[in-house]
């Protein structure tokens, strides 16, 4: 079975954009608890469960900025076909399959797994400007690239 760039794309796409989702919904429901609890708190136990909350809302506005950065990513991948590896392609090896493009691992897609890597990890990383027929040695394993699309 060929890979279907677009439909990974499509499943990376959806995925981001319930990431979000999901983000901003738990952002929502820490904002209520910072704002219910001045209604209903004093004292010391108000501040620490008030500085909790704040503490949450700052972890989740980082994860929504990654998320979001993600899905602009995937929004504007460049899908030509090329030669060499770069953001973008399908990479067929002998041990497995990588689509290079943003961080979610590994992906079941019809009855098939790839997995979705961006160029940041050590395995993207070593794969971009490869070419068919060249070899790469990672975690004690040489992956042999049999195609690119």
């Amino acid at each position: 079975m060929a890979w279907d760039k677009t439909e990974i794309i499509n499943y990376c796409r959806t995925k981001c954009e319930k990431r979000i989702i999901e983000i901003q919904s738990a952002m929502d429901s820490a904002q209520d608890a910072i704002l219910n609890d001045t209604k209903s708190s004093m004292g010391d136990k108000y501040e620490t469960s008030r500085e909790m909350a704040q503490q949450e809302i700052s972890r989740l506005q980082t994860q929504l900025q990654q998320a979001e950065i993600d899905l602009d990513k995937i929004n504007n991948l460049n899908i030509e076909p090329s030669e060499h590896v770069k953001v973008g392609s399908i990479v067929i090896t002998d041990q497995f399959d990588y689509f290079i493009a943003i961080s979610i691992g590994a992906v079941k897609i019809g009855e098939k797994s790839i997995m979705v890597i961006s160029k940041e990890t050590p395995i993207g990383n070593l794969l971009l400007s490869k070419k068919v027929g060249d070899e790469v040695q990672f975690n004690g394993k040489t992956l042999n690239i049999e195609g690119i699309i």
